[in-house]
C-alpha cells in the first residue's frame, strides 16, 4: 500500500502544502489543467529555494501569468502569499498579508456558493471536485461559526478567492496525481502570540477559522515556536480534507520526499512543510468499513446505492436486515473501502441514502496475491481470477456475467460452463 507522512513542524499553508506535493512528484501539467479548469486565468509556477539551507520547491500562483499579489513576500510573517491573508477570507474580512495587500470592503467578492458552483461545473476529475469541495465547505464552515452566519453567507474576496482556488484545487490535484492511498499527518504546529491584520481589525493566532478547522477534524495541535500564524485557514482546511489520521511516520519503505517552502525564511524554523511517500512495510492492507442504520429509506432505492458506491471505489457493500426499536424494519448499509476512497464513499452514503450520519470502524484487510487471465471453453472466452497465497493457487474464479454469456451461446447450464472454467483455471497452473 502507497502510504504518506505531512511534517509540519513548521506549519502548513496552501503554497507550502502544494510546493511539498510537486517536489514530491505531482504532475505540474495536471495540476495547471486543474486550476485552469475553473479559472482560466490561474496558473502555478514553481522555483527552487531554500530554507535554513535545506532545499525547497517554492510554489506561487499567477493570474494571467503575472505573480499574485499575494505571493509577495511580506516583512513580517512566516508564510508566504497565504500568511495572514487568511483564505478563507471570512464574512466580510479577509486577512492582509502584513505588507499592504489587505483587501478593502469594496473589493468584490465571491460567495461560497459561488465557489462551489464554479467548482461543480468545471471539468475536473470527480476525485480532484470532491476533495476541493470538501476543503472549501471547511473554511465557509470554520468562517460561518467564526462570524455567527450561516455557510452560504461566507464571502470570500475576490484577490483572495482566486489564491485560494489555485491552492485548493492544486493540492487536490497533486494529491489524486500522486495515488496516495492513506496520508499521515503530524502534530499541526498553530503558532501564537501575535496577531494578523484583518479588514477590521487585529485577528489573534491561532485564528478562530483554524481552530474551527482542526477542531472538526480532531487534528492534534501545538502552539509552536514562533509568534505568527504558522498555520493559515487554507492549510488546516487541506490537511483535514486529506488526512486519513494524524501521527508521527509510519513505517515504510521511502521512495520519494517533497519539500515545500513558504514565502519567508524566519529565524525560529525551517519553514518548509515535508511530504515522505513510501510502500507500507505492514503486508497488511489498512481499511475501512462504515456503517449507518436506515429504517426510511425507500427500498427499490438500494440496489442503485450499492451500484454507485462500487462506483465511488468501494473494495464491497452489503445491507443487513435488522429490527430497530419500537419494532421497526430497517437495514444496516456497510461498506468496505480503501482510505483513498473514503471520501467519496462518503459522500455518496450522506447523499444518496437517508442517512445523517455513520459509524467507523478501522480494520486489517489480508488479501491473497491474485492476477487475471481468460481461458476457454468450448470456444468461449472467459475470464477467471487467480488467487495465490504462498505461492500457490489456492482459488480459481471465473466471471460470472462471461460464465452466463458462454452457456447461452453453448446451450448449455450455467453450472457446467462454470465447472469447465474453474477446471481450465486450475489446469493453467497444474
Amino acid at each position: 500500500m502507497r502510504i504518506a507522512w505531512l511534517d509540519c513542524s513548521a506549519g502548513a499553508s496552501g503554497d507550502m502544502l502544494l510546493g511539498a506535493f510537486i517536489a514530491a512528484g505531482a504532475d505540474l501539467a495536471h495540476i495547471n489543467a486543474a486550476v485552469a479548469a475553473v479559472d482560466p486565468s490561474l496558473s502555478v509556477t514553481v522555483s527552487s529555494t531554500a530554507r535554513h539551507q535545506i532545499a525547497a520547491t517554492k510554489a506561487t500562483v499567477e493570474v494571467n501569468g503575472t505573480p499574485h499579489p499575494e505571493s509577495i513576500p511580506s516583512e513580517d510573517h512566516g508564510h508566504g502569499h497565504e500568511q495572514g491573508d487568511d483564505a478563507g477570507h471570512g464574512h466580510g474580512h479577509g486577512h492582509g498579508d502584513g505588507a499592504g495587500h489587505g483587501h478593502e470592503g469594496s473589493e468584490p467578492t465571491r460567495s461560497w456558493a459561488d465557489v462551489r458552483r464554479l467548482l461543480e461545473q468545471a471539468a475536473l476529475e470527480d476525485a480532484v471536485r470532491a476533495r476541493a469541495l470538501d476543503t472549501f465547505a471547511r473554511l465557509a464552515r470554520a468562517e460561518a461559526s467564526a462570524h455567527g452566519v450561516e455557510p452560504d453567507d461566507v464571502h470570500f474576496h475576490e484577490v483572495g478567492a482566486l489564491d485560494a482556488i489555485a491552492d485548493i484545487v492544486g493540492v487536490a490535484a497533486a494529491s489524486v496525481s500522486l495515488d496516495i492511498d492513506r496520508l499521515v499527518v503530524s502534530t499541526v504546529v498553530l503558532g501564537g502570540g501575535g496577531q494578523v491584520r484583518g479588514q477590521h481589525g487585529g485577528i489573534p493566532v491561532p485564528g478562530p477559522a483554524v481552530l474551527a478547522i482542526l477542531s472538526e477534524a480532531q487534528a492534534p495541535v501545538i502552539g509552536g515556536p514562533a509568534p505568527y500564524e504558522m498555520t493559515t485557514p487554507t492549510g488546516a482546511a487541506l490537511l483535514a480534507t486529506l488526512a486519513d489520521d494524524f501521527g508521527p511516520l509510519p513505517p515504510m519503505r521511502i521512495q520519494q520526499t517533497g519539500v515545500g517552502a513558504g514565502g519567508r525564511d524566519p529565524v525560529e524554523v525551517p519553514n518548509v512543510v515535508r511530504l515522505v511517500i513510501g510502500e507500507t512495510t505492514d503486508r497488511s492492507a489498512s481499511e475501512i468499513v462504515y456503517e449507518t442504520n436506515v429504517d426510511d429509506l425507500d427500498p427499490r432505492i438500494w440496489p442503485q446505492v450499492l451500484a454507485r458506491l462500487m462506483e465511488a471505489g468501494a473494495a464491497d457493500a452489503w445491507l443487513t436486515p435488522i429490527l430497530m426499536k419500537k419494532g421497526r424494519p430497517a437495514h444496516t448499509l456497510s461498506v468496505l473501502v480503501g482510505s483513498g476512497n473514503a471520501e467519496m464513499v462518503r459522500a455518496v452514503i450522506l447523499s444518496e441514502t437517508s442517512a445523517i450520519g455513520l459509524r467507523e470502524f478501522g480494520i486489517r484487510k489480508h488479501a491473497a496475491d491474485r492476477e487475471f487471465t481468460t481461458v476457454d471453453v468450448d470456444g468461449q472466452r472467459v475470464h477467471v481470477k487467480i488467487a495465490r497465497y504462498g505461492g500457490q493457487v489456492v482459488n480459481v474464479q471465473p466471471e460470472y456475467d462471461d460464465v452466463a454469456a458462454a452457456a447461452t451461446v453453448l446451450k448449455k447450464p450455467v453450472k457446467t460452463v462454470l465447472a469447465k472454467a474453474i477446471a481450465a483455471g486450475h489446469d493453467l497452473w497444474s
